[in-house]
């Protein structure tokens, strides 16, 4: 941020999403990426403490999490680890190191992480993201199974100065199960996958199988879910389900996995995945 020239802290949303209309502005919560990789285009921040979009609480069917709820705040929520197995509290204490998880905030790590593990276990819930602009307000799915929505669009809104106010989980409450793979207990995983399954006399229903570190975003599984929908849950349909994890699949691959390997390891993932939610 060599160029910052200007910080605002506005009192309403509607003041902030009017000054992210501005050139070169953005918004200010965490912090954490825009102090970690410096940047020449931002000229002003605005600065988001005063909204008081840091909460999570029930209404209307779902659960709403605020945009600057911090990640140790949604680990230690009550209410998410009760919630499909906890999943979004286990996402967000594993997508950073202790003293970075009282700062990082919801809506920021899904921005600047939107094939990380939080961004896959909100994909695996059907969550949608609300933003507000001068316009109004509008909702729309984080990603959409099959592509599109907020995480595919995300740098494109930005621009346009959208504002995240919130996600909202449906109160569906599945069954579901976070597998994932890294070089250490401690690091980011490289490639994740969580299985969130609705199960009505033994028969799979909502099969959802989300995916991290295998795409740019968080992505849907699509083959392996058809695999399973209606079906009885046997470790011959779990099987046949894990091995079309990785249909269609594009990954890029790193020092830290190659593309075979992050292939392979959705698949793998998928399995461990599934056969929890057997047990």
């Amino acid at each position: 941020m060599l160029n910052l020239r200007e910080i605002f802290k506005p009192q309403t949303i509607e003041q902030a999403a009017q000054l992210l209309q501005q050139p070169d502005t953005v918004a200010l919560a965490g912090g954490t990426m825009l102090l970690a990789e410096p940047r020449g285009d931002v000229r002003a921040v605005v600065d988001l403490s005063a909204l008081g979009l840091a909460y999570i609480r029930e209404e209307k069917g779902s659960v709403a999490l605020g945009a600057t709820t911090t990640l140790a705040e949604l680990a230690d929520s009550p209410l998410l680890r009760a919630l499909a197995n906890g999943i979004v509290a286990q996402a967000a204490h594993r997508s950073a190191a202790g003293i970075l998880r009282n700062q990082g905030t919801l809506a920021g790590t899904c921005i600047s992480e939107p094939d990380g593990i939080l961004a896959v276990a909100l994909v695996a819930l059907d969550a949608k993201v609300v933003t507000v602009s001068p316009a109004g307000a509008s909702s729309l799915p984080l990603q959409q199974a099959g592509g599109g929505g907020f995480l595919s669009g995300r740098q494109e809104l930005l621009r346009r100065g959208a504002l995240v106010k919130e996600l909202q989980i449906p109160l569906s409450n599945p069954k579901a199960s976070l597998q994932t793979v890294a070089r250490t207990p401690r690091d980011k995983p490289i490639v994740s996958v969580i299985a969130a399954v609705q199960v009505e006399n033994g028969a799979a229903r909502e099969v959802h199988v989300a995916l991290g570190g295998v795409s740019e975003t968080a992505t849907r599984a699509l083959v392996a879910e058809r695999e399973l929908e209606g079906k009885q849950l046997t470790a011959e349909s779990i099987e046949r389900a894990a091995r079309a994890a990785s249909t269609g699949l594009a990954p890029r691959g790193d020092y830290r996995g190659s593309v075979e390997y992050r292939k392979e390891m959705a698949v793998v993932l998928a399995r461990r995945a599934l056969l929890e939610l057997l047990a």
